[in-house]
C-alpha cells in the first residue's frame, strides 16, 4: 500500500512540475476596492504558478486548521460520552448489588 501512496505522490509531483513550466509568465496582483483608486495594494510581478500553487497551498492549510479544529470538538464530545457512560455503568451496577429488582417491560410473562 505504501507503493501506491508512494506513486500517487510522485505523479501530483510531475503534474505540479509540468504545470510550473506551462504557467511562468509574471502577472500583477492588486488588492483593493475597485472606486477608490489610492488605496491599492499591490504584490510585485511574480510568476502565475507560484501566485497559484501558493494559493492552492493556503487553501490546505485553512481546510486543515478548521479539520483539527472539527477533531478535538468530536473527541472532546467523545470523552464526555464515555464518562456519561461509566457514570451510568456504576449506577446500573449499584441498583443491581442493592438488590432492588424492577420488573422489566422488555421480558415476556408467561
Amino acid at each position: 500500500m505504501k507503493w501506491v501512496k508512494t506513486l500517487l505522490i510522485m505523479i501530483i509531483f510531475i503534474l505540479v512540475i509540468l504545470f510550473s513550466l506551462q504557467n511562468r509568465e509574471e502577472v500583477v496582483l492588486r488588492f483593493g476596492l475597485y472606486p477608490i483608486q489610492d488605496r491599492i495594494w499591490e504584490v510585485p510581478k511574480l510568476p502565475l504558478f507560484l501566485i497559484i500553487l501558493c494559493s492552492v497551498f493556503l487553501g490546505v492549510l485553512i481546510g486543515g486548521i478548521g479539520d483539527l479544529y472539527q477533531r478535538f470538538q468530536l473527541k472532546k464530545a467523545l470523552r464526555q460520552n464515555e464518562k456519561m457512560i461509566e457514570k451510568l455503568s456504576r449506577e446500573v451496577e449499584t441498583l443491581r448489588s442493592s438488590g432492588m429488582e424492577q420488573p422489566s417491560f422488555l421480558k415476556r410473562e408467561g
